[in-house]
């Protein structure tokens, strides 16, 4: 009041001599209620942050404002809390990667596949060959759907008898009106498979509608053959929706091509980059193992943290789900956009919005959050660091992925040795290092914690000397440097 006071001119007074209950016949209770909340928010904030500082994890909100006493009550996300609980004690059997002569065939195959040739030919479509064809191909809808349209049907007729002629002639022009409702409704649960001009297709009956006789029927047409026929989806086909439907369609054969697949020999091996066929299949086994030891690290990974998130006591802020959500959102926008689609409408033609999404997108979230949180404190606990001899031979071992192409992977080492870079390096190192310590642990060969305590002490003892003989010797520099100057 005495603030106001000084703000404003009451008649019959001097500026800031106003009486109490004259300010407030003049500006109102409401509003001198509104300043001096106002005035009290600052410094009361600044008193809850001083008490909780050093754990704050994301900004303070002011959610509620009570009267009599005057309460202000502020809500303040505080750094997670994680308690891994005794994850040493976990074991599991971890299966050695092993790749198959078969597995090698199968990717020798495909290479060949890559590089094969087509010739058209005149003759009726066998299995294996690469067919052009016009036509549509659906999925009727569901006879369910158009029994529940018959019914309605039944009803409407039903209440329409109950009318006099004119209601009788009113009621049938709407019951047609709902009759194409429905019809179209029928319609659009109607599944198009394909409905062209032109489509190329493998007559392969395990690649294309695996499981149905789709392929089987257009082989033995000929360039220009009509033909009209059905097949019927699996129970166990892998989209659900079409699981056990029967689908109809029409077409027209345009063309067949034989398909010219290269040998297998040095030829090929030289056209996927290598000098000999035994060189292709060696390499072809090494990248098979690679990628098969880290799907099974991510596997072993995933499976620990989760029976690690099991037993671990996590204590974290709604904000940190909400930033992830935010991402998320983020990110979704962001491929929508790219796809040339308006968020607006996309959301429009999905039937949703965008805070159906959030919920959508709330359980992985928060699994996220909860790993991020998992897999930052184990980290911690075991003393898992990066060194710079780990981070120069990580770029190395991406440099040598490049050959003889010494320009790029000098452009490449440069692009690892910045910033975005860098963290991306960082991080990749950590996952390695992070991974072996889990498989060490599951199996029961993890190093004792104390040892790894004892170790990053002496560590921290013997960078502190190096950091210290590095400044004595600049002191000792910089002395006779000046003394060289006064001489």
């Amino acid at each position: 009041a005495r603030k106001l006071a000084r703000d404003i001119n009451v008649p019959g007074f001097r500026r800031g001599k106003a009486p109490y209950h004259v300010i407030v016949n003049r500006v109102g209770k409401d509003h001198l209620r509104g300043e001096a909340i106002e005035a009290l928010i600052q410094p009361v904030y600044e008193e809850a942050l001083a008490e909780v500082e050093p754990d704050i994890y994301a900004q303070a909100s002011l959610d509620k404002i009570e009267d009599e006493p005057l309460t202000l009550t502020f809500t303040i996300p505080l750094t997670p809390k994680v308690d891994l609980g005794d994850y040493r004690s976990l074991r599991k059997e971890i299966d050695a990667v092993e790749i198959s002569d078969e597995a090698v065939a199968e990717a020798l195959e495909a290479a060949q596949e890559r590089y094969a040739e087509l010739e058209e030919v005149d003759r009726p479509a066998e299995e294996g060959d690469v067919v052009t064809i016009a036509g549509k191909g659906i999925v009727p809808a569901e006879e369910v759907a158009e029994a529940e349209l018959e019914g309605d049907e039944v009803e409407e007729t039903a209440v329409a008898n109950t009318d006099d002629a004119e209601s009788e002639t009113e009621d049938e022009a709407e019951d047609t009106d709902g009759e194409a409702e429905d019809e179209e409704e029928a319609a659009a649960e109607e599944i198009v498979l394909f409905d062209t001009e032109s489509l190329q297709i493998i007559l392969d009956s395990d690649k294309i509608f695996p499981g149905t006789s789709f392929a089987e029927n257009i082989v033995g047409m000929s360039p220009g053959d009509e033909k009209s026929f059905s097949f019927t989806f699996p129970d166990d086909f892998e989209e659900e929706e079409l699981q056990g439907r029967e689908a109809t369609v029409e077409l027209t054969l345009l063309q067949v091509e034989n398909r010219l697949v290269p040998l297998l020999d040095d030829n090929l091996a030289e056209l996927e980059g290598y000098e000999t066929l035994d060189d292709m299949k060696e390499g072809v086994r090494e990248d098979l193992e690679k990628a098969a030891k880290e799907q099974a690290r991510n596997e072993l990974m995933d499976e620990m943290v989760h029976d690690i998130r099991e037993i671990a006591t996590l204590v974290y802020p709604p904000a940190a789900v909400n930033e992830e959500l935010d991402n998320r959102i983020a990110q979704f926008k962001r491929q929508v956009e790219q796809a040339e689609w308006e968020w607006d409408d996309y959301l429009k033609l999905q039937g949703t919005t965008e805070e159906k999404l959030r919920e959508d997108f709330k359980e992985g979230a928060v699994k996220a959050v909860e790993t991020q949180l998992v897999l930052r404190q184990f980290v911690l606990n075991e003393k898992i660091t990066v060194t710079e001899a780990d981070v120069d031979a990580k770029i190395d071992e991406r440099m040598e992925g490049y050959g003889d192409n010494e320009e790029l992977a000098a452009a490449v080492g440069e692009y690892y040795k910045q910033a975005l870079g860098m963290d991306m390096i960082n991080s990749e190192i950590l996952t390695d290092k992070a991974y072996e310590r889990m498989a060490a642990i599951l199996s029961g060969n993890a190093p004792d914690l104390a040892e790894l305590e004892a170790e990053e002490e002496a560590e921290e003892e013997a960078a502190a000397e190096i950091e210290a003989v590095e400044e004595a010797a600049e002191e000792a520099a910089a002395e006779m440097t000046e003394e060289m100057a006064e001489v």
